[in-house]
């Protein structure tokens, strides 16, 4: 597995100070869940400083790397080409920073919209993201504490947040955060 250290430091010169702070703060986050959980921490730290590691690329870089991936672009990722930073950050770590593990892979590519059938690292990492201790919004602290008592309720919680969230702002909705909410529920 890849060096703490190392990624670090290629992580610090590659995102900007914010984003990368933000990492750090979720890796803080989902080492306290990990530890609740059994979860192993190599693999929580890992998952949790790379989760973001492909938001160094704007919207129309975002986009760019997709089609040379051959991802599927759908209506909504193309309105919101951020959506595609975890697919496009679980091939990053994987050929930049030498993660090789599939579990750790998939909780930086299912981070954003969440998966029906997460493994508990998923689970985690994605509520990690969401529950990070400069994240402020209505109902924030009340999810932060249900992520230590039922992941499951906390990660449709956190769906259903989102999903609120999003309708507020008239922004559009990818089908896989629906799925993962009426997973959970």
């Amino acid at each position: 597995m890849p060096n703490r250290r190392q990624i670090i430091k290629k992580l610090k010169e590659t995102l900007d100070p914010e984003r990368f702070e933000h990492s750090l703060r979720v890796e803080k986050i989902a080492l306290a869940l990990g530890k609740r959980y059994r979860v192993n921490q190599n693999k929580i730290s890992l998952a949790a400083l790379l989760h973001d590691c492909a938001r160094r690329y704007g919207r129309k870089e975002l986009l760019k790397k997709a089609r040379q991936m051959g991802l599927l672009i759908d209506a909504v990722k193309r309105s919101e080409p951020k959506l595609f930073h975890g697919e496009i950050g679980a091939r990053l770590a994987r050929k930049k920073f030498g993660v090789k593990a599939p579990d750790i892979l998939n909780a930086i590519r299912h981070h954003t919209t969440g998966a029906p059938g997460m493994s508990k690292l998923e689970k985690i990492i994605y509520l990690a993201d969401h529950i990070e201790e400069e994240r402020n919004f209505r109902g924030v602290h009340k999810l932060r504490s249900l992520a230590f008592k039922d992941l499951d309720q906390a990660v449709f919680e956190a769906a259903s947040s989102m999903l609120r969230f999003l309708l507020s702002k008239k922004l559009p909705i990818h089908p896989e955060t629906l799925r993962t909410r009426n997973y959970y529920l």
